[in-house]
């Protein structure tokens, strides 16, 4: 008979003294629970690490985590999370689409107070207007700043770019070696994600020659002077374009930038001006027929010509020597004007049976046409098809109103 006490597993908790009379075993998952539910912060990131070494039980607490109220919590799980494929792929796409890659949710935004200083490096965004930049700059933590956000003010020169953007971009370039740890970056409008902005961007060259280990650039602003040299980045994994009045010069530049390590590509194709769509569908060639970017799994178009840019995606699929959709994983079209039209050439060509997530929230496409599309199972992947407005007879539909342009 073995008279020893029970020892613990690898993967359970031991609570108590360090005398063994004094401490208890929290076997396998109800011990990972217990330390999460505990609320002191190391035992929850040790019990986060633990979960995924139980299985589907495991995976639903760090699902769970998604949803904490704690940064630092959250951002663990993320992380866990984006390790995974399945279910746990499945709840990062689902929660947030953008969570499955590195943007600038994998830091909180804090505004910098200069009289507090830098605290926390490598958890934070700091935001920033020009002044306050020049005084972050002269904190002697500012070489561990990873996270800036940027902001642009003065609408005394609509379109054009502004003097205010400029003056960031001089400062950064000079700062450089002050800034060497810098992995994400934002300049543009304060204004919520979905109201447009028309203080203008001009040239990005210098912050890209500038920030080689740079991770994440976005941009927000009128985009009627934005432009960038052809050039190479080898370390840039998102770029984020949300701009009003893009010219199909502008898309082209960006299109055909040697980025290969980008992961995740959003380009808000917003206008004033009327456009033909065929020379916006020639600009994004590079990226339709993969010759740029060999690593993009996640694409967001959100534009007026959005039927026509659906008929191209399908078109490239069997056009291209290596398909754009044969290695996406999310295919984001919200935010336009698709229609049944556009949906239907995307199903017809089975450009997307190699998709995971298919986003067309927000658009034009009838409620009739996607409750086929689900019942008929037509589209094997997530479809996010919320928000839909209604087109009326003799109306041609635009830009989603939510948009605010």
């Amino acid at each position: 008979m073995n008279n020893n006490p029970k020892q613990p597993r690898e993967f359970d908790a031991v609570v108590g003294g360090n005398a063994p009379d004094n401490r208890a075993v929290l076997g396998g998952i109800a011990g990972v629970k217990s330390r999460f539910k505990s609320g002191v912060f190391d035992l929850q990131v040790a019990a986060l690490a633990d979960a995924l070494n139980y299985g589907n039980t495991g995976l639903d607490l760090l699902i769970d985590a998604l949803q904490d109220s704690s940064h630092k919590i959250h951002k663990i799980a993320v992380e866990l999370l984006q390790e995974t494929e399945g279910k746990g792929k499945q709840a990062l796409l689902g929660c947030q689409l953008g969570l499955f890659y590195t943007t600038l949710n994998d830091w909180k935004a804090e505004k910098f107070n200069p009289h507090t200083g830098i605290a926390s490096s490598s958890e934070t965004a700091y935001i920033v207007n020009l002044e306050q930049l020049k005084l972050l700059l002269q904190d002697p933590q500012v070489n561990q700043i990873e996270a800036l956000i940027c902001y642009l003010s003065g609408y005394d020169s609509y379109y054009k770019a502004s003097q205010d953007f400029y003056s960031y971009v001089d400062t950064l370039f000079e700062e450089r070696h002050q800034l060497t740890n810098l992995k994400a970056l934002y300049i543009g409008d304060s204004w919520e994600y979905y109201q447009k902005s028309y203080i203008g961007l001009g040239d990005i060259s210098l912050i890209l020659k500038a920030y080689p280990n740079l991770e994440v650039l976005y941009l927000h602003g009128g985009c009627n002077e934005l432009e960038c040299e052809k050039l190479q980045h080898n370390n840039l994994k998102s770029l984020i374009i949300n701009g009003t009045n893009i010219s199909d010069v502008a898309i082209y530049r960006l299109c055909s930038l040697d980025l290969p390590a980008l992961e995740y590509f959003q380009l808000w194709m917003g206008r004033i001006y009327e456009h033909s769509s065929d020379h916006t569908i020639d600009s994004l060639k590079p990226i339709l027929f993969s010759e740029s970017f060999p690593n993009l799994s996640y694409l967001g178009l959100h534009s007026d010509y959005a039927d026509a840019i659906a008929d191209a995606i399908a078109q490239s699929s069997f056009m291209a020597e290596s398909p754009l959709l044969a290695t996406l994983e999310v295919l984001d079209l919200s935010m336009g004007n698709l229609t049944d039209t556009g949906l239907n050439a995307l199903i017809e060509s089975q450009a997307i049976i190699n998709l995971h997530t298919l986003n067309i929230a927000n658009n034009y496409v009838s409620e009739e046409f996607i409750q086929e599309i689900k019942q008929s199972s037509l589209i094997d992947c997530l479809l996010i098809a919320h928000s839909q407005e209604k087109i009326y007879e003799g109306y041609s539909p635009s830009r989603y109103s939510s948009l605010h342009e």
